[in-house]
């Protein structure tokens, strides 16, 4: 289906104000993505702390927001944003930070993780997985209940998110993973989908950034491509949220519904009318607020649910 109005015209006015194509160095990129995320809104927060993660390699930059009508103590969500593993850090992506917590209303600490090129994989799904064991270790310490602490990320993000959850499985095993649009399969590059409204992205370099990323890596190992994993029947309960114009969507979908047949209770959002990128749009359109209050209420039910 076509996009409603006034999402429509905002993605268009954010598609004519795009950065001009040409070839650019990774600190440029990065610049250009910076402030592309710097013209969202901060809604308030409570509680905003940054905070010191201790590593695999050294410490990790993370921020800890609470809202005002978090339980106490806290279920928790440790979050990895996205930008194609290359791009991004936490200050970048408070904005979608804040509107996360604020739908979820509980405790979300985001974290920042080692990039490529300079640290390709393993180097983020360490970092996340540490970022979990970290945050459990010293949950008392920020107010958070240790046995509800579940992991989120979307995009590249959604997809340490799933490889943290993936490695922890077992006794470490967070009790909940949240999957925004994620990247699941990373064998190919997956094709664009057919646009209804005939709007045109930028193609982004997704072979190149996978190369960045994985540098000759087999990509077909679980911790690469969560789709793939051998045994999905020990992951943890699990919520997926795509975007109908999104060219990850069929491989998130084809996750849920494998992680459904293995018994993992799983809830698929589907972003009708939506598009790759949304999280951090829910003050422009109508669409994307829903979908983001409806990914903050699966969330809220699943993390304060009596055990």
């Amino acid at each position: 289906m076509g996009r409603e109005p006034d999402y429509l015209a905002y993605l268009r006015a954010r598609l004519a104000a795009e950065p001009p194509a040409g070839r650019k160095g990774i600190t440029q990129i990065r610049d250009e993505h910076a402030a592309d995320l710097a013209t969202l809104p901060r809604p308030p927060v409570e509680v905003v702390e940054d905070l010191t993660i201790d590593g695999p390699a050294g410490p990790l930059p993370a921020r800890l927001y609470r809202p005002a009508a978090a339980p106490s103590p806290s279920p928790a969500l440790v979050y990895f944003h996205g930008g194609g593993w290359v791009l991004g850090d936490v200050e970048s992506y408070d904005p979608v930070a804040r509107a996360l917590t604020l739908a979820c209303g509980i405790t979300l600490i985001s974290v920042g993780y080692r990039r490529p090129p300079e640290h390709p994989y393993p180097a983020p799904v360490d970092d996340a997985a540490a970022a979990v064991r970290w945050t459990t270790a010293h949950a008392g310490r920020h107010g958070i209940d240790p046995a509800r602490i579940g992991v989120a990320g979307d995009s590249a993000g959604g997809q340490l998110a799933a490889a943290a959850a993936w490695r922890l499985r077992g006794d470490q095993a967070p009790a909940l993973q949240l999957l925004v649009y994620p990247a699941v399969d990373l064998r190919t590059v997956p094709p664009d989908l057919p646009d209804p409204d005939g709007l045109e992205f930028p193609r982004g370099g997704l072979a190149r950034i996978l190369e960045l990323y994985l540098h000759g890596t087999d990509r077909t190992l679980p911790e690469v491509s969560p789709l793939l994993v051998p045994d999905p029947h020990t992951l943890p309960p699990t919520i997926i949220a795509t975007a109908e114009h999104d060219r990850l969507r069929p491989q998130a979908e084809r996750y849920a519904q494998r992680l459904t047949r293995a018994g993992v209770d799983t809830t698929l959002i589907t972003g009708t009318g939506l598009d790759h990128g949304f999280l951090g749009w829910g003050s422009y359109a109508r669409r994307p607020a829903e979908a983001v209050a409806e990914i903050g209420a699966a969330v809220h039910a699943r993390l304060t649910r009596r055990r």
